[in-house]
């Protein structure tokens, strides 16, 4: 009997429920985190069941943007050899001036070589036109790229990546 006691004893003092109410310590701002956890958001489709949270099976470009590329800026390239065969080549900029230049001076030789645009600081579907006027036989997507700035260990742009290397 003691021991029964004893028992409903400690399982009344272990089964307390303590809680308490959650408080905001700081507020820095900075940017959602919604865009990392769309890829495991269930998708709409005709054939999967409605989710409250699915993400749109059709994302349109506009719903990307803005694109913002943290670590990387405007600035010089120093040129860089690399070793990447099959690599094809692509290059990045942004929806600046500096960018819009650099585009329009080596237009031809982009499009000779097929390459691939990323622009990576993008606020605008008209940015992102524009650009395309510039070069409309090319591919431009807005992408952000600050992992890749972290694998190259360059953070300026405009740049052209080929199989060769990097230049500006």
């Amino acid at each position: 009997m003691k021991q029964n006691v004893f028992t409903l004893l400690c399982l009344g003092i272990f089964s307390i429920n303590i809680s308490a109410e959650l408080k905001v310590i700081a507020d820095l701002g900075g940017e959602s985190a919604v865009r990392f956890y769309e890829p495991i958001q269930p998708v709409h489709s005709e054939t999967a069941p409605k989710h409250p949270n699915a993400i749109p099976s059709q994302v349109t470009e506009e719903q990307l943007l803005p694109v913002v590329s943290h670590k990387w800026s405007v600035g010089k390239v120093q040129a860089k050899s690399l070793n990447l065969p099959g690599a094809l080549p692509m290059f990045l900029i942004g929806a600046d001036e500096t960018s819009r230049q650099w585009l329009s001076q080596h237009r031809d030789d982009l499009v000779k070589m097929n390459a691939m645009g990323l622009v990576i600081n993008v606020n605008t579907v008209d940015e992102m036109n524009i650009l395309r006027n510039i070069v409309p036989q090319l591919t431009l997507m807005p992408s952000p790229a600050d992992t890749l700035a972290e694998r190259l260990g360059i953070f300026h742009y405009p740049l052209l990546l080929t199989a060769e290397g990097i230049s500006q």
